[in-house]
């Protein structure tokens, strides 16, 4: 399978091929083929399909995937996610030869949340699984289930490969795709001296959040992660990224519509803080 070409996995299907539609009239949560689908009452006004979310969806998705050509590394590592598929694209990458070792990232974390996977194994284990599933032989990965945010997946990360006497000068990082920049700044302050290379299947994004089982619960989530590009460098979190007006705009189109439950607390879109110091 050439990278960049979309991968469509063979491991169960279960795991892969997400209902299209769930019943907004469920509250609650529930698991479905793996996935944790987070139903609530929302306040959003308009569904993610309306053109105009659909227009600056588009606009924030073309800005947060952000993706290196791969080359020649020492570990793959995957951060840990709701999102199965980025084991998948991983699993690609190791057969391709573009790293001997894979290193899964993620624990039991975001109990109760937005992000909640409903799992009752980390990240990691379900990812190994998924990769030795794709051809991926266990030998080949390392298990890091501590981590419990993004940060944690490079510091933990870094951590595991040492521990097994792995020497990181280059190092791919699987993401699902809107996390990539996400991925790539919080990488560059907590794992430095490495170079980073970002990876995530090719979709586009309509298809992406068409097959998603609860796609308002993933919008929520990628207006989130944008907030927090926004907003992480001024604690140190991350390396600042400049964000253009016009996904700025588009962030406060998608808030406006109700998609901001992710937001950060005391913090405004532009990043300044709100709240008591």
């Amino acid at each position: 399978m050439a990278i960049g070409a979309s991968s469509s996995g063979t491991l169960n299907s279960d795991l892969h091929d997400f209902p299209r539609a769930v019943s907004r009239a469920t509250l609650g949560h529930r698991a479905r083929y793996g996935i944790f689908v987070f139903l609530r009452d929302r306040q959003t006004t308009m569904t993610w399909n309306a053109p105009d979310i659909a227009s600056a969806l588009r606009v924030v998705w073309q800005y947060m995937r952000l993706v290196h050509s791969p080359a020649r590394s020492d570990a793959i590592l995957v951060l840990g996610s709701f999102d199965t598929r980025a084991a998948v694209h991983a699993a690609a990458l190791w057969r391709e030869g573009w790293a001997p070792v894979v290193i899964m990232s993620g624990g039991i974390a975001h109990r109760g949340g937005l992000l909640d996977t409903g799992w009752d194994r980390p990240e990691a284990h379900v990812f190994a699984d998924i990769a030795i599933a794709e051809g991926v032989p266990a030998k080949a990965i390392l298990r890091e289930d501590r981590a419990q945010n993004t940060g944690d997946n490079f510091v933990c990360g870094r951590a595991a490969a040492e521990q097994a006497g792995i020497a990181i000068r280059r190092l791919v990082v699987v993401a699902k795709p809107y996390m990539t920049r996400r991925g790539f700044a919080t990488g560059r302050i907590q794992w430095a001296d490495v170079d980073l290379l970002m990876q995530c299947e090719a979709i586009d994004v309509l298809d992406y959040f068409e097959r998603e089982a609860d796609p308002e619960r993933t919008l929520s989530a990628l207006v989130g992660d944008l907030h927090r590009i926004i907003v992480y460098p001024s604690l140190g979190f991350s390396l600042p990224q400049p964000v253009p007006e016009e996904v700025r705009d588009a962030l406060q189109r998608l808030v406006d519509d109700g998609y901001g439950a992710r937001l950060l607390a005391g913090y405004d879109l532009a990043g300044n803080r709100t709240g008591p110091h």
